[in-house]
Formats: C-alpha cells, structure tokens, sequence
C-alpha cells in the first residue's frame, strides 16, 4: 500500500511547531521551561563561551522573556532540571522527573562507546572512596579530585551537578545523585523501556523523522531505531508517510498526522546556533531546509559560531557573531545571507538581532563584515553608522 504523502512546507510547519520556535507554541515563562525542555527532548549544554552559552539561547528562542537565570534556578536551586551526559554522550539538560528514562536508555550507547572505556581504566575501589568522601564534604569539584575520577563517577549515575561557579566557563561541582535527588532511582524502569520511550519522544519533538536522524539524535544505529519504530508502528503510536520531493521513509507520531493539515503559518524569526536542537544535525537540515553550514567548533583560529537565521519556515543563511563582554559589544564579523532579501524583512531580522544583542547584555552592535555592499547599503539605511571600517549601531 503507498504511504500517505505530505508537503515539504506542512513538514517543516510541523517540524517548527514541534520545537517550540513559532510565538503561539513558545514557553510564557519560567513556569513553562521545564515543560518546553520536556517537549523538545532536552537541550545540550555547551561550555563555548564566543557568545552567550548554547543552553540559554536554545531557550530564548522558545521561552518569552527568558532570562538566564531561569534555567540556573532550574537546575541548582529548585532542582527540577538536571544536567546529566545522555544523548549522543553529550550533556544534555532534562527534566529531573525524567531522568531514568534517560539514564537507561542510553546504556546501550555507553557500553559500546567512549564512555564506557572511560570508567573501564578507573579503580572501583578508589572511585568508593571518592564517593565516601563526597558523602562527607557535601560537594566536591576538580580542585579535590583529577577530572577522570569524578567524570567516571557522573556517567555511572553516582554523582550528579550540583551547582557551577560564576564566571566564563562555569566550573562544576557535583554531589551524590541520591542526596540532591533522594526521589530518584535510575534502575526504576528497564533499558528496553526506556529506550522505546526515548525514540518515541525523540519522534514527538521533531514532528516527522527519517530513522537516520532520529537515530543521530539518541546516538543508536540506525537498524536498532526501526527495530524500535516498527514496534511502536504496531501498536499505533506512530506512522510511516513520505514527504514529497524526498527518498526517505518518513516516521510521524499518530495523533501529529491527523491534524497536519490544521497547523497555522505564523511570522517569526529564530536565531540558532550549532547547537541548537533544530540545528544540530545538518545533514538532515539540509534534506528538510534546503540549508546547512559547516561546523568550525574544534578549529583553533578563525573559527566560526554560525547562528542560523530562521525566517518564518525558510533558512536565509547565518551571521558570525562574538560578544566582546568588556566593550559590551556584540560583535558581528560575518553576515553570510544567501537568499535575497526585501527592506521590510530585513528590518524584522535586525530588530531580532538586536533583541539577541540585548539579551547579551550589549549596549551596541559592531558589523566588521562589509564585503556584502549590498548588505552595507541595507544597513546604513536602516540606521547603522559607517565608522572608520566598520558599522556602529547604538541599543
């Protein structure tokens, strides 16, 4: 029988509207963090500090007025969010509620990856003792102990997070799992359980999938994840379509299928970096946007932290930006925009822009970049400054 068939656009409308990013689906505040980071199957924390940190704009871009301390409040003093190394072995931020679900079902990608060997080449005996001494001190961080012990400890679910210092690069210090999260137990639920849990919020966030990202996102093989989705096509939870235009089975939960069609277009405008959720698996961003870029995170000169714009369902292209915390500057030292762009729309990205900027704590905006004379001649109009050789626009 042919898979049903939908638009490349109800696609990425419904993609869009899965990760929070359009103003009627996005958290109207602190009270609805937790549920967005929930609805979006967590969100990756990333110490690079070129810009404000990854985490924090992962949610302004879902979060009305958000504020950073939103999330810091979350995490180290209301305790309802948790960093903790799930998906792809990277550290994700989840709802503590959820955690288990999490721990268990990615098991299977530590026992045959990097995290495994890790704690393979510790001690048990010696990681006993670190673990008696944290029950004594309370808290503990990489000025008592090598970063290899306590890191052995945080991916065997002994230790967790408990606070991080002040500053650029945010130093952790972690306690016993079990003192900041008496509540919780992550032997609650079984690692197949949980890992068909996963793969079906994994589903949810993103709307509509092929296996290979849902896959890329958890950290599976692909041959394990449509294990999983054809027993969740057997029960009813999901669905297989096509989306036209494209080679790949697509998967869908039931119920996001039915009412596809009723999703409403709206204007808006997302700024999203490489770590971002939407972002962060550009082959298929490419497939479903028309749009990547290519990752620089590891480069030691000339890198580039490209922030994606998102202009309502469509990627204009991205811009380059560095915030210069001394100055109080956000500083822009590329505008890469590949599509051609009306007045009107550029007013709206700019006034995004700004708002970023702002949320950066800046007081102006610094345009190096004026290889784009078009792009220059936009932005004069619009009110940035020509100054010596760059352009200057007061917040």
């Amino acid at each position: 029988m042919a898979l049903e068939s939908i638009s490349v656009n109800e696609a990425r409308k419904l993609i869009v509207k899965k990760q929070r990013l359009p103003p009627s689906f996005r958290g109207k505040g602190k009270e609805e963090v937790v549920e967005v980071v929930r609805s979006i199957a967590g969100v990756q924390y990333d110490p690079l500090p070129v810009i404000m940190q990854a985490q924090y704009l992962t949610l302004w871009n879902r979060v009305k007025n958000f504020r950073p301390e939103f999330l810091d409040e979350l995490l180290y003093k209301e305790r309802k969010l948790i960093e903790f190394v799930s998906i792809r072995q990277a550290l994700h931020i989840v709802p503590v509620d959820e955690l288990p679900y999490y721990y268990q079902a990615v098991q299977r990608v530590f026992r045959r990856g990097w995290i495994q060997r890790s704690i393979n080449k510790q001690s048990m005996e010696e990681l006993q003792e670190i673990v008696k001494v944290i029950r004594e001190k309370g808290t503990v961080s990489i000025k008592d102990f090598p970063y290899t012990k306590l890191r052995a400890l945080f991916y065997m679910g002994k230790i967790a997070i408990a606070k991080r210092e002040v500053g650029m690069f945010q130093m952790p210090h972690y306690s016993l799992l079990n003192t900041l999260h008496p509540q919780i137990n992550l032997e609650e639920v079984e690692e197949d359980e949980a890992a068909r849990w996963l793969v079906l919020r994994t589903v949810s966030a993103f709307g509509i999938s092929p296996s290979s990202h849902i896959a890329y996102w958890i950290g599976y093989k692909v041959k394990e994840t449509e294990n999983i989705l054809r027993e969740l096509e057997e029960e009813g939870e999901v669905r297989r379509v096509k989306i036209e235009g494209l080679r790949k089975t697509q998967w869908i939960r039931s119920k996001d299928l039915e009412r596809i069609g009723s999703i409403k277009r709206e204007e808006f405008i997302s700024l999203l970096t490489p770590m971002d959720n939407l972002t962060r698996d550009r082959k298929w961003l490419e497939e479903l946007f028309g749009y990547t870029f290519k990752i620089e995170y590891f480069q030691k000169k000339g890198m580039r932290w490209q922030v994606s714009v998102l202009m309502n369902y469509e990627f204009l292209g991205f811009i380059n930006p560095k915030m210069d915390r001394k100055n109080k500057t956000f500083i822009i030292k590329e505008v890469n925009i590949t599509r051609k762009i009306e007045e009107d729309k550029w007013e709206k990205i700019l006034k995004r822009i700004e708002e970023f900027a702002k949320f950066h704590k800046a007081e102006k905006i610094k345009v190096t970049d004026k290889r784009n004379r078009d792009v220059i001649k936009t932005l004069e109009k619009l009110g940035y400054e020509s100054v010596n050789n760059y352009l200057i626009y007061k917040l």
